[in-house]
């Protein structure tokens, strides 16, 4: 019942907001998410093949790029704005009792159309912001086993594909297939992070009165293909597994924070306004390594450098870029990436073109497409 009520709360909160700021679009999900199985543990947890299920509920607020700008017109005037999730996690419970709490979400999203077939629109989402879990989260006493999530603070992550079909001029409805991911980057232990694929019904309501329903005339800012030069410098705090491991065995929490480094330099070629691919070379920079070392039993001496190369695809609106890659090792033994050949890199990055292209972001760092290492702030200047 608190639950709901909680709910009913927000939603009314965000519509009636929604009205007063002119926005657009206020669109309404209603889904469930499968967990991806993952058998390093699911097994211990939910009982061997098990993955749970639970609802989601997504409210949005969104407004229409139609602008004159030829990003607008180039991705078909996507949509941009603020989210609420709820993730009724509170009903997964672990086979020997105690279970996880509900998480709350807060974001960012992108909403940008690939086809527009007059009444019904294909396209795709991303979204980016904080996951709050307020109770029922891993301790060692009262929920030892739950080890998915450990931190009140996470990173929400999610990507997909919906369709909308427009029922009336001012509602649409449709169908969303995201992948979610909630986890606090490695700053907690545990951080097995939560992993699902939802299934969502939409309701989309559209404000015939914001006075932004009008697309502006392209116009031309001579854009010119060509290779663009970048380089940054990220730092972040990560928690040592290794001690952790070491003293849970005995009970005791233990999360000590420890800086980590990250450098890098990459060649792209952008090809359209929003597109760009190229190559990157990373270097990694863990200073706990002997730490990690003293703490994880096998007698070995670690090295704090890595380095590595990656391929990079970067997607940009206007001041806006999300980049992914996938890199892979040339040298590493960190004590961290033990056995591992590849890494996954997700970034996004806000250009001030006032300050010779200089950017500021949120790097995440993973392993095996879903286990993260750690999370990093960075800087950097486009040449």
């Amino acid at each position: 019942m608190k639950v709901r009520r909680f709910i009913a709360i927000i939603l009314l909160i965000m519509t009636a907001s929604a009205g007063r700021v002119a926005a657009q679009n206020v669109s309404l999900y209603f889904g469930e998410n499968k967990t991806l199985y993952d058998k390093r543990y699911y097994g211990a947890l939910f009982g061997e093949g098990i993955a749970p299920t639970f609802p989601t509920f997504d409210v949005k607020i969104g407004w229409a790029d139609n602008s004159s700008s030829p990003y607008a017109s180039l991705c078909k005037h996507p949509e941009v704005g603020v989210g609420f999730q709820f993730d009724g996690t509170g009903d997964i419970t672990a086979a020997s009792g105690p279970g996880m709490g509900n998480i709350y979400s807060i974001y960012g999203y992108f909403d940008r159309p690939f086809m527009d077939a007059g009444r019904f629109r294909l396209g795709y989402s991303g979204e980016f912001g904080l996951a709050f879990m307020f109770n029922k989260r891993f301790d060692p006493v009262t929920n030892p086993d739950f080890i998915i999530i450990s931190s009140p603070v996470n990173n929400h992550i999610s990507l997909g594909l919906q369709a909308q079909y427009d029922i009336t001029p001012r509602y649409d409805v449709g169908l969303g297939f995201f992948f979610n991911h909630t986890s606090n980057g490695a700053v907690n232990f545990p951080n097995k992070g939560l992993n699902a694929f939802e299934l969502a019904l939409r309701l989309g309501m559209h404000n015939p009165d914001s006075g932004m329903q009008t697309v502006r005339e392209t116009v031309d800012d001579g854009f010119k293909r060509g290779f663009r030069f970048a380089a940054q410098a990220s730092c972040g705090v990560m928690s040592n597994e290794a001690k952790f491991d070491r003293y849970i065995e005995e009970g005791v929490w233990v999360n000590d924070h420890y800086p980590k480094y990250a450098f890098e330099v990459n060649a792209l070629y952008q090809y359209c306004r929003t597109q760009s691919s190229g190559l990157g070379f990373d270097l990694f920079v863990t200073p706990f390594c002997d730490e990690i070392a003293a703490n994880n039993g096998r007698g070995e001496s670690y090295d704090p450098i890595s380095v590595g190369i990656s391929v990079l695809h970067e997607f940009s609106y206007r001041n806006f870029a999300t980049m992914v890659g996938v890199g892979r090792y040339l040298y590493h033994n960190d004590g961290i990436a033990r056995g591992k050949i590849l890494y996954q890199l997700v970034s996004m990055k806000y250009t001030f073109p006032e300050l010779a292209n200089m950017y500021a972001g949120i790097v995440l760092k993973a392993h095996k497409f879903m286990a993260a290492e750690s999370i990093q702030f960075c800087i950097g200047k486009r040449f």
